[in-house]
């Protein structure tokens, strides 16, 4: 009878360690854009770039000393005011640089937008300016994508 109290808290200590150790085998992902800076100034001509290209066309995107080129996988007008554009780039890694424009009720134009890839720990978000201008911010994209 002893020996099978020992057999059952020795199984009971080791379903424990097993279940605790399967809960925290989030995989550690890592940095795809380490080598770029925190910051991306964005020029508005390169933004609508995406835009004038068709669906499946060919694109290549130029932020300061970063190049983003890829296939338009995506380009759905909304709505009379919101455009949206979805370009993947195979020499990325498949990363993905969404992108929507709208125009306002007093015809400006906003933009937001999202590099990113699932399988990394960065990304970049397209953010207007104090000043009016848009830049790329490298962001975490734990903050972004709740799935994991």
């Amino acid at each position: 009878m002893k020996n099978m109290y020992k057999v059952l808290v020795l199984c009971i200590i080791t379903m424990s360690i097993y279940t605790a150790k399967a809960q925290n085998s989030t995989p550690v992902r890592r940095n795809q854009f380490s080598k770029f800076s925190e910051k991306l100034p964005t020029a508005l001509s390169e933004l609508d770039k995406a835009f004038l290209a068709p669906e499946g066309s060919k694109i290549q995107l130029n932020f300061s000393n970063f190049s983003f080129s890829g296939i338009i996988t995506s380009s759905v007008k909304r709505y009379d005011n919101l455009y949206s554009v979805v370009v993947k780039s195979s020499s990325l890694d498949n990363t993905l640089f969404s992108i929507s424009k709208r125009i306002n009720e007093d015809q400006s134009i906003s933009y937001v937008g999202r590099v990113i890839n699932e399988k990394y720990a960065d990304g970049y978000e397209l953010r207007k300016e104090s000043n009016g201008t848009y830049s790329l911010n490298k962001v975490e994209t734990q903050e972004l994508i709740q799935d994991y």
